[in-house]
């Protein structure tokens, strides 16, 4: 029922989009790349430049696996990869030589050297692998550290219509205030139509410095409805906590962030000083995040030096992640999970069941066992790709499986709706809260 749902909100969608054969937001922007103001501003440049780009390409990977070396991490590889340099060069020299002959207005050398470096990583056909300019590197480090400056979402690209999808919307921030919601489609940031932008570039646009609003055209069931969304400091709140009636603690987890790991622990502990009896955890929706904060957050229930989850990369080198606490919960704890609960929030759902310290309501997850590194260079951007995968206390990879629940329970679009307003309507939350109270 679920999948039919979001399958109809696809059609819709592509349906509004060929309406009149050229989709919305006409006239806006409809490529990808960063946006550099007016041509006033662009380096011009004629000169022979694509040599000298793909060599900074060869060496900046050169740099990577140094910095990898250094770092030690064991995901860095001098392999190569088979590329034929010599006809690159000359292909891209071919390329050079048409544009310069031919291309009607100015170029931005910029742009064209992040284009070569986004094209090169795109080629790996890996759907979570990207390229970060310094701005876009600069931007997720802040994203990560729990604090900036923004509207409140969470996005991420949908491939079936090209667009950027809303998958959350952080509690008392400028857009839960405006009424965005998740799920709805961004079809245009500041008149730029966002078909086939990068997501980097979405987000980039939506936060802006010169302006102090992210104007949004946003596609919902139906309907193009308009926001104009003020920015302002965001602290991004991913762990909030309660206890319920019958000294039931209740906490949601929305992601796996530098801060998140503190913020439940300190959760756990003030639930726990009150007398907790049981413990609900809601990562539903939870899209993942650091598997090192995720695995401090396993450590609360999981005895010390016990495999929390271990990685194995292509030439099948392992990596273990134990628990690092002597202070565990001893309560019954149920995990809530749906659709969008995946990779982080996933090894801690797996871990947690393996151990048998909970039990699980809900729909099947995501199915995300796999996991991506970022690789930092030294000119300040930095690429991210798929580097090995995840195996679960009992040695399960649930990529593309997902976890099943124990207490399977689904909700509809409209009771979604509905619990946001009254957790009576939470259908999966009173389960859980009935399984402890036995």
């Amino acid at each position: 029922m679920e999948e039919s749902k979001k399958d109809l909100r696809r059609e819709h969608v592509k349906a509004y989009l060929s309406e009149d054969g050229s989709g919305p937001g006409e006239g806006g922007y409809s490529g990808s790349g960063d946006f550099h103001g007016s041509a006033s501003k662009r380096k011009k440049s004629r000169k022979p430049v694509f040599i000298f780009l793909v060599l900074l390409v060869v060496l900046s990977m050169t740099v990577g696996v140094a910095i990898g070396r250094m770092l030690r991490n064991p995901y860095a590889s001098a392999e190569s990869s088979n590329l034929n340099e010599k006809e690159v060069v000359e292909k891209l020299s071919m390329l050079e030589q048409c544009i310069n002959n031919y291309y009607l207005d100015e170029v931005d050398q910029d742009k064209m050297r992040d284009g070569i470096y986004k094209g090169y990583i795109s080629g790996l056909d890996d759907k979570y692998a990207e390229y970060y300019t310094e701005e876009s590197y600069k931007q997720l480090m802040e994203e990560d550290s729990g604090e900036y400056q923004g509207i409140g979402v969470t996005v991420t690209k949908d491939p079936s219509t090209g667009y950027t999808l809303i998958e959350g919307v952080f509690k008392n921030t400028p857009a839960a205030e405006a009424g965005l919601e998740p799920g709805d489609y961004i079809v245009s940031v500041n008149d730029r139509d966002t078909k086939d932008m990068e997501l980097t570039d979405v987000v980039m646009e939506i936060k802006r410095k010169d302006k102090e609003t992210a104007d949004l055209k946003i596609f919902r069931e139906g309907q193009e409805l308009e926001f104009t969304v003020k920015k302002s400091k965001i602290e991004i709140d991913t762990v909030s906590y309660e206890m319920k009636d019958g000294k039931i603690g209740y906490i949601e987890v929305t992601q796996f962030i530098e801060n998140t790991a503190d913020k439940f622990k300190e959760a756990v502990d003030d639930l726990t000083s009150q007398g907790m009896t049981g413990l609900v955890l809601d990562l539903r929706d939870n899209g993942g995040g650091l598997v090192d904060v995720c695995v401090d957050m396993c450590s609360e229930f999981v005895p010390k030096g016990d495999l929390v989850v271990y990685i194995q990369d292509k030439n099948g080198g392992r990596t273990d992640y134990n628990s690092n606490s002597d202070d565990n919960v001893e309560v019954p704890v149920i995990i809530l999970v749906n659709e969008n609960t995946a990779s982080a929030s996933e090894i801690m759902t797996g871990c947690l069941r393996d151990y048998g310290k909970a039990q699980i309501v809900g729909t099947k997850t995501f199915g995300k066992g796999i996991v991506q590194n970022i690789f930092p260079f030294t000119d300040g951007t930095a690429v991210k790709f798929t580097v090995a995968k995840y195996y679960l206390p009992k040695g399960d990879c649930i990529h593309e499986l997902g976890i099943e629940p124990d207490v399977t329970l689904e909700m509809t679009d409209e009771e979604k709706k509905a619990a946001l307003d009254s957790e009576k309507d939470d259908k999966q939350l009173q389960k859980a809260l009935e399984m402890l109270k036995k």
